[in-house]
């Protein structure tokens, strides 16, 4: 017995002396680097000492203080990410089964919760009531740091707080020296906990819920990044709730307590968007932009000289980490460019556009990330739309020559003939993910098809920018021209539907699914009226008039083109036809309003300005007055 006392007294001064040495380190840090090389020193000690420990049977006098040098092994272990949690998880199995073992208890092949109910109802004498805390706070911690374990957490605290050994003090003076205190190791584990299952009535729509638990994470211990974060979730929940006011307070604090957490930016820039504040959602969105494109950005240490375990490492799941994750700086400048050109500030959108497609010609597209909220469109989208800006600031030349890119880049592309079958059921997905390898669909086209049709609408939107812009310089045969081919483009598409007869229901979702198909009778409406408005200038009349028949056929909401049928009908003398038409229209006072709903991309928002008929008063009052003479009579 005297050799072992003397052994367990000079482990106690080995373990103790660690200890002590890593609290001076922590008290006065000197560089990351050297923080670091001492945890690891401490460490590889701490382990050394376990082995020495463990060596000899398990004894319940030496528990307490193996439980304690398992313990500081461990939160070095966790704290410089040296290993795996199930190894982790391992040891802190091997020392309860030590526990039991000491007590002449088989733990054989048990899990670990069962091993904790085996060592707490084999009655715990209360020299281990301690140390067993500890460790099975470091358990809580490994498995809080995998969200998949929430709810043992959850099965181990229940367990623990029905004994005595989940309620004693902290520690007394003559315990064994710990690298971290228990007590913190306590208050971050709750305020972790309280955060994740915040988050998850978040993603279950329980938002009272998920609020209260969300303030009860704030008013834990955590870093001013979690708690950021914890605020801007909160943010989002009340926006969710019809809130923005209060998300935009919640907001504002997770930018006062880390201005550098650009994920709260992002979301106030979505929420000035939604009340309409532009002017602060582009300040919000070009903040954005500088601090994820300045690459002097420090990425701190794994090491804290303060906490060997920090929230951090508790909340990192992937599920959150997604929430919250940065956005490329591609991503932020297109939604710049978009929201400027939306607002009609045609200069600064261009200015963006512009710098946009410089940086995406100097590396692959392929390494812009992706977002559940942000996305960076395909190219000639962007071509396109940033040929729409400069349309409107009327630098016409310089929007031709970017439609003329996409038409030369996508006419490889693109078959003499387009045949898409629509044989799908409803609800199917006819189209999938872009970027897919060209596979067959169970029912549906091959995505090669797909991509076909995608770059026959983007060279036929070109053509049908490039007809408007040679429409605003007066060039009216470059205009038809363009605009005639682009109705050539859209006639090589042929829609079939080779298998069983679908039901009206099953047609419109077939229809719903195709959804770059939508695009196909604006793009027409939009070329036949140019075309129509050019026949007009050039004292066409007629052809004309077939051109916006044609284009009332294709979409016969269409306020604007309704009024260039009657202007032409009226030019060609055909007036009292003009004025039963005009007649017809009045009495549908909601077609305007039907049209006001059609939704048009972005870039094809500048042809459908241009496209609006000048002659709406002139129009109107001959109309009135050719009506107001046929009701006089002769």
């Amino acid at each position: 017995m005297a050799a072992g006392g003397s052994c367990l007294h000079a482990w106690r001064e080995e373990n103790d002396a660690l200890a002590g040495r890593w609290r001076r380190v922590t008290s006065s840090p000197g560089p990351d680097g050297s923080v670091k090389q001492a945890a690891q020193q401490c460490q590889l000690a701490f382990t050394q000492l376990l082995q020495k420990i463990q060596g000899l049977p398990a004894a319940l006098a030496a528990l307490p203080l193996e439980l304690t040098v398992l313990c500081n092994s461990l939160l070095l272990d966790i704290g410089l990410a040296s290993d795996c949690r199930e190894k982790l998880l391992a040891r802190i199995g091997h020392g309860l089964g030590r526990v039991l073992e000491a007590r002449a208890v088989s733990g054989q092949g048990l899990s670990l919760e069962e091993s904790w109910r085996r060592v707490l109802q084999e009655g715990t004498p209360e020299e281990l009531h301690i140390p067993l805390q500890r460790l099975a706070t470091l358990q809580g911690v490994l498995w809080l740091s995998a969200a998949s374990h929430l709810g043992m957490v959850e099965r181990l605290f229940r367990l623990l707080s029905g004994a005595k050994a989940w309620h004693p003090p902290d520690g007394r003076e003559s315990d064994p020296l710990l690298v971290q205190s228990v007590r913190d190791l306590k208050d971050m584990l709750w305020t972790s906990a309280a955060f994740l299952q915040g988050f998850q009535e978040v993603e279950a729509g329980n938002f009272t819920a998920a609020l209260a638990l969300l303030q009860a994470a704030a008013t834990g211990l955590c870093s001013k990044r979690v708690l950021a974060q914890i605020f801007t979730l909160m943010g989002c929940c009340h926006l969710r709730m019809g809130k923005p006011q209060t998300a935009i307070q919640h907001l504002k604090r997770a930018l006062q307590v880390d201005f550098s957490f650009l994920p709260a930016l992002y979301q106030a820039a979505l929420l000035y968007h939604q009340l309409g504040l532009t002017g602060a959602e582009l300040e919000a969105l070009a903040l954005l932009y500088q601090a994820l494109d300045d690459s002097t950005q420090v990425t701190t240490e794994s090491i804290s000289p303060h906490f060997l375990i920090r929230t951090e490492l508790l909340t990192g799941t992937p599920q959150l980490t997604a929430f919250y994750g940065l956005h490329h700086p591609l991503e932020v400048k297109y939604l710049l460019a978009q929201r400027c050109l939306q607002a009609g500030r045609a200069s600064e959108a261009v200015e963006h556009y512009l710098d946009l497609l410089a940086q995406l010609h100097e590396g692959p597209l392929h390494q812009v990330c992706r977002s559940r909220d942000l996305a960076l469109p395909r190219v000639p989208e962007v071509f396109l739309e940033a040929a729409a800006a400069l349309g409107e600031l009327a630098r016409h030349q310089d929007a031709i020559a970017l439609c003329e890119e996409v038409f030369t880049r996508t006419s490889r592309l693109i078959p003499e003939r387009l045949r898409i079958d629509l044989s799908l059921s409803a609800g199917e997905d006819l189209l999938g993910p872009a970027g897919s390898s060209p596979t067959e669909s169970p029912r549906g086209f091959r995505q090669r098809e797909r991509e076909s049709l995608r770059c026959l609408l983007w060279r036929a939107a070109s053509c049908l920018l490039q007809g408007w812009a040679w429409a605003a310089l007066r060039e009216a045969k470059e205009a038809i021209s363009h605009f005639s081919r682009c109705l050539n483009d859209l006639l090589r598409v042929q829609f079939v539907n080779t298998g069983s007869h679908n039901s009206p229901e099953e047609e419109v979702a077939v229809d719903t699914a195709l959804l770059e198909a939508r695009a196909i009778p604006q793009i027409r409406q939009l070329a036949l009226t140019g075309r129509g408005t050019q026949f007009l200038e050039m004292g066409r009349d007629k052809e004309a008039l077939m051109d916006f028949q044609h284009s009332l056929h294709t979409c016969p909401d269409s306020l604007t083109v309704q009024l260039y049928l009657l202007y032409t009908l009226w030019k060609l003398h055909r007036r009292q036809e003009a004025a039963v038409r005009w007649q017809e229209f009045c009495s549908n006072p909601g077609q305007k309003e039907e049209e006001a709903k059609r939704p048009f991309p972005l870039y094809l928002c500048s042809c459908v300005k241009q496209m609006e008929f000048p002659h709406v008063e002139s129009l109107t009052r001959n109309l009135e007055s050719c009506l107001a003479g046929c009701s006089q009579g002769p």
